[in-house]
């Protein structure tokens, strides 16, 4: 019986996945996005690459290939070429191209010893032989269209090398401007990357329609994006095409996680030990199967299946526990906001992942955590890093929890890069459920419900969270250690918003058996929200029993002391254990946490003991196990620190001149405020700040306590770290801005909300600064992926 099920519900996955590619709007919309490509493929051409330039508008990479660093003369900067230098521009059609190509001046060594003729060579046919001027040259040719019929032109630069004196390298020539135009149709489109591009575009489809998106709603999310698509294409061919496979990459992964969040666990199981099965025999066969570019990493498909079996197992074992826990803590997820939130999952996931995939997008700190990675996985855990002068430890706990998946000969960059977007993609489902249970302190359901659909403010939460700059900027900057260990962090801060009511029902229950009387036993029949569980579990809720759960104010059942006490430390040594920064701004939270907890305890305020004692317990040994067996390694690297800053303060321990107070001020508002957060959620949180200390003291607002404590101990070790700056002169910081986010995030919903319900002023207030925020994101996010403009760093 049982597996007639599985192979039911297998069944049913594959019935609409094929559902879905027999709709006839998915075909119509691939065709009017193959006709915008073909279009943009006819209309006039004119750009320059600037060789020499690596970041900026008009920098040469990812377009040329076989050539030295960069470097600079009086006449600007140039790339000397090798013997087969390349000039890569995929995209441009099947049409001729005109070239203009300038050479700098050499020196007599050179000009004497060096190159006499350059070749230039396209499809394996040598196209002109021109010669080579010690002065200098431009030369201009016209590029037949590819013999392959791709539409992807590459043009090779072929000449005599020469080791100048003093160097060790075998140079060509000084190469600095390229200069390319193709005149209007008609001309066949690249078919490579359109096809491509379709697939992409495909892959989005069907995972918005597996999310739960009608056609018409499918349709409207994509036709902007194809037009986006189709003004980069006009715009930008050869960057846009270099874009069409990490596109599809990513969107295939970001498909399979609305699998694994939706489909029936049975399934998930069965398709991981499929993979499992076709992994073990790849490997008895010794077949690792085609190569898969990621960037700066590359993987083979065998290590792809594997990876993806153990995700399929993860998925299957773990989707029923939580949502186990979910319903046991009343956390109901309606349909309506289910898919939009996973839309924010596979678009956050895409857009990161797929970003850092994109050929020489901005590489960020991956060379050093690749490093570090490798140093862990050796054994080598007590690492020490310097930021601004100042040596600080390493904590390993990231790259220790990856170690495991390199066995599948998954390259570490490779690993660094997905483990990453995953933890970012996952952040925005922690923040709908902190958002969820801080909303429940309405008076009643009725209004909490007609609330939440007036203003979706945990959708908005993790949209923000997910969306907004200050998330991308780790990403760039490729700042792994310190995206795992915001994402615990957050999983801490949820997990002590969503269980105090759990420690307040123990403490009833306490008392409740001191006294003599019976406590009300609520695990007897748990309370299972069809809204969450069902979805959860792959099957759609009816409208009925989705409005039933979103109404209800279930009964908790407690859960065990010693399981919230376990899971309170493990999350706590994932933050201590992870990021040098957030162990200091956790500390501090956590002991402005326990000191309220004690004015709260000795006030008799119900349940605040119980929570003392737990949290105050798994807090000194999360510290105690952190402190003994990793950071007193580091005590006299501290006691040295620590002597040169009572001596010369801050500056002197950096051994940096004191910044001045302009520049940061300058720093604080622009890469700050704006450009981490577009200043418009900032300016909403206090109006969230007080939405949450105003329902902390109700009755109802039995989440908001917990909140309100969080958010404060946030604010005062925040505000702590933004003024030290200005006291000490030092740039030193803990990225306390970064440490932030959950309260911006979730601040500045609650003020959106606020603001929608005051009329139409205040909606288009809200669109307004939400589209500013997006435009931001946006800017930040194609400046990093096309040109290597580095954002600021996260602070």
């Amino acid at each position: 019986m049982r597996i007639s099920t599985s192979i039911a519900l297998a069944g049913e996955e594959a019935a609409l996945l094929l559902t879905t590619l027999r709709d006839g709007a998915l075909w119509r919309t691939l065709a009017l996005f193959a006709l915008l490509l073909t279009l943009a493929a006819q209309l006039p051409l004119h750009s320059a690459i600037d060789v020499g330039r690596e970041d900026g508008v008009g920098s040469d990479l990812p377009l040329v290939r076989g050539m030295f660093p960069v470097e600079e003369s009086p006449y600007g900067l140039f790339r000397w070429t090798t013997e087969h230098a390349i000039v890569r521009l995929p995209g441009i059609g099947q049409r001729p191209l005109a070239l203009t190509v300038r050479v700098l001046a050499v020196n007599d060594e050179v000009a004497t010893r060096g190159a006499r003729e350059l070749e230039f060579w396209s499809s394996g046919q040598r196209l002109a032989s021109l010669p080579v001027r010690q002065s200098g040259a431009i030369y201009r040719l016209l590029i037949p269209p590819p013999a392959d019929w791709s539409g992807d032109h590459q043009i090779e630069i072929r000449s005599a090398t020469i080791t100048p004196t003093g160097d060790r390298r075998a140079v060509g020539t000084p190469l600095t401007t390229i200069a390319l135009s193709a005149g209007t149709g008609p001309a066949l489109p690249p078919w490579r990357s359109t096809l491509i591009w379709i697939g992409a575009g495909l892959a989005l489809w069907v995972t918005l329609r597996r999310a739960g998106f009608g056609q018409g709603v499918a349709q409207a999310i994509m036709l902007p994006l194809m037009a986006l698509a189709a003004t980069g294409a006009w715009l930008d061919p050869p960057r846009f095409a270099f874009g069409a496979a990490p596109a599809l990459v990513a969107l295939t992964i970001g498909w399979a996680l609305v699998v694994m969040l939706c489909a029936a666990p049975e399934t998930l199981r069965r398709t991981g030990l499929a993979l499992a099965a076709i992994t073990a025999a790849a490997w008895l066969a010794d077949w690792r199967g085609p190569v898969i570019d990621l960037g700066r990493a590359t993987v083979h498909l065998r290590a792809v299946a594997g990876l993806a079996a153990l995700t399929f197992l993860a998925a299957a074992a773990t989707r029923p526990a939580l949502a186990g826990i979910a319903a046991r803590l009343g956390i109901a997820v309606p349909a309506a906001h289910w898919r939009w939130l996973l839309l924010i999952v596979v678009i956050v996931f895409a857009t990161r992942y797929g970003g850092k995939i994109y050929p020489d997008s901005m590489p960020g700190d991956i060379g050093f955590h690749a490093n570090r990675f490798a140093d862990a996985a050796f054994g080598r855990i007590l690492l020490v890093s310097r930021n601004r002068g100042v040596d600080f430890p390493y904590p390993p706990a990231f790259y220790l929890i990856l170690a495991p998946f390199t066995l599948l000969d998954i390259e570490r960059r490779a690993v660094l890069h997905l483990g990453a977007a995953l933890l970012d993609a996952f952040s925005p489902l922690l923040v709908y459920t902190l958002a969820t249970a801080l909303q429940r302190g309405y008076a009643d359901a009725s209004s909490r419900l007609a609330a939440s659909r007036s203003f979706p403010a945990p959708l908005v939460a993790a949209a923000l969270y997910g969306l907004t700059p200050a998330g991308y900027l780790t990403t760039w900057w490729n700042f792994s250690t310190h995206i795992f260990t915001q994402f615990a962090h957050l999983l801490m801060i949820t997990i002590l918003v969503v269980t105090w009511q759990s420690l307040q029902h123990f403490s009833k229950g306490l008392t409740q058996k001191r006294n003599g009387t019976k406590p009300r036993n609520h695990c007897c029949t748990p309370f299972r929200p069809r809204a969450f569980t069902s979805t959860f579990l792959g099957n759609p809720p009816d409208a009925a029993s989705e409005d039933a759960a979103s109404a209800h104010s279930p009964p908790v059942c407690p859960p065990r002391r010693t399981r919230l006490f376990m899971a309170l430390v493990t999350v706590q040594l994932f933050v201590y254990l992870g990021h040098f920064g957030f162990w200091i701004n956790t500390s501090l939270l956590g002991g402005f946490g326990l000191a309220t907890l004690i004015v709260l305890a000795l006030q008799r305020r119900l349940g605040a003991l119980q929570a003392l004692a737990c949290y105050g317990a798994a807090f000194a040994t999360a510290q105690t196990v952190a402190v003994l067996f990793f950071y007193s390694a580091y005590t006299g690297m501290f006691v040295q620190q620590l002597t040169a800053t009572m001596t010369g303060g801050l500056t002197g321990l950096a051994g940096r001149a004191p910044t001045p107070v302009e520049a940061l001020w300058r720093t604080l508002w622009d890469a700050g405020f704006r450009q981490h957060y577009g200043f418009f959620p900032l300016a909403l949180l206090p109006a969230g700040i007080v939405w949450l200390v105003n329902g902390a003291a109700a009755r109802s607002g039995y989440h908001r306590a917990p909140a309100a404590i969080l958010a404060t101990g946030t604010i005062v070790v925040a505000c702590g770290f933004a003024v030290l700056p200005f006291l000490s002169g030092s740039t030193l910081a803990t990225r306390w801005l970064m440490f932030s986010a959950w309260l911006a995030a979730i601040g500045a919903a609650v003020g959106a909300a606020a603001l929608w319900r005051r009329g139409w002023a205040g909606r288009i207030t809200v669109l307004v600064a939400g589209g500013y925020v997006v435009w931001v994101t946006a800017g930040m996010w194609l400046a990093a992926l096309l040109w290597r403009i580095r954002p600021p760093e996260p602070f």
